[in-house]
């Protein structure tokens, strides 16, 4: 299988530039194609600064905003492969994002995937997250956009199976997937972590389920107060800590993939140290004060 990167980023050129190297690092065989999904005024200085790291540099240039490029990234990615990606040399694209820490050759990282097969990080019945998960809860405006896209696939594929759902965090999606999904009807109903799997049902394209990219659901009841430890691959707006990633990485058996990281990430020894430190020391801190307050008001 001829697996290569698609780095998907709009921001934080000196970030960017840190994760390319990491990528690069433990992966010198594969391609890296660039998705530029900022201001388009913005990408000649990106394609300065990063275009050494990049084998390809694509401007996604159409007027959307920041919204839109955030809910609906399938269709920038779809678009991507129309306008450029099917000219490449890839059979599956493992997608990158600028937020995201990736310290392992990605073949490694996904032994078991094969050649066709979709790899979604999450992957669940939405009947398992109905009740909670912020894009399907009901009485929501996500919720009618979620049930417009049900009546959408029943009335143009028929689909009446049990939908599925994803953390959109690590993905690999391959070239016949992604092939039929350029065309979709009505492209920008529903979320991008329901549509694809749920067009992955409908083309009849394989799930590549063996794997460890299993995320933290940060509204998950049964989930909600897991280790922190565990959450070194969620959806939340603050980085993974720094002394997650660092346990990880000193256990053999540990997690090679974190998401989200916001900050550069050191390339010294020293630095990360003094960073868990701060980390620590900011903890403790906290949790005094919380004690303290609960004394003073009585609170459990």
């Amino acid at each position: 299988m001829n697996l290569a990167v698609l780095f998907w980023f709009y921001k934080s050129p000196e970030i960017c530039a840190n994760r390319l190297r990491l990528l690069k690092r433990y992966n010198p065989g594969l391609k890296i194609y660039g998705l530029f999904g900022g201001s388009p005024a913005d990408a000649p200085d990106f394609q300065r600064q990063l275009g050494g790291y990049l084998d390809d540099f694509y401007v996604f240039d159409l007027p959307k905003d920041s919204h839109w490029k955030w809910y609906h990234g399938d269709r920038m990615i779809a678009h991507w492969y129309a306008a450029r990606g099917h000219t490449l040399s890839w059979d599956t694209v493992f997608v990158a994002q600028w937020d995201m820490l990736v310290f392992d050759n990605l073949e490694r990282q996904f032994p078991h995937l094969r050649k066709g097969e979709l790899l979604l990080s999450g992957l669940r019945p939405v009947s398992e997250v109905d009740p909670w998960w912020w894009y399907v809860r009901p009485g929501s405006k996500e919720r009618s956009d979620y049930e417009q896209f049900l009546s959408v696939v029943a009335s143009h594929h028929g689909f009446k199976g049990a939908p599925l759902c994803c953390e959109f965090i690590v993905s690999c999606l391959p070239r016949e997937f992604l092939a039929a999904y350029v065309d979709i009807p009505e492209p920008e109903v529903g979320f991008l972590e329901y549509k694809i799997p749920v067009y992955a049902q409908i083309f009849g394209t394989p799930f590549c389920t063996r794997h460890t990219q299993h995320p933290w659901w940060g509204d998950d009841p049964a989930t909600q107060h897991a280790c922190v430890l565990h959450r070194g691959l969620n959806s939340e707006t603050h980085d993974v800590p720094m002394r997650v990633i660092e346990a990880h990485r000193a256990w053999p058996g540990g997690r090679r993939i974190f998401h989200p990281v916001f900050s550069e990430y050191p390339s010294s020894v020293v630095e990360r140290l003094k960073r868990v430190v701060v980390e620590v020391r900011d903890d403790e801190v906290k949790r005094r004060w919380w004690r303290l307050h609960a004394r003073m008001f009585g609170e459990n």
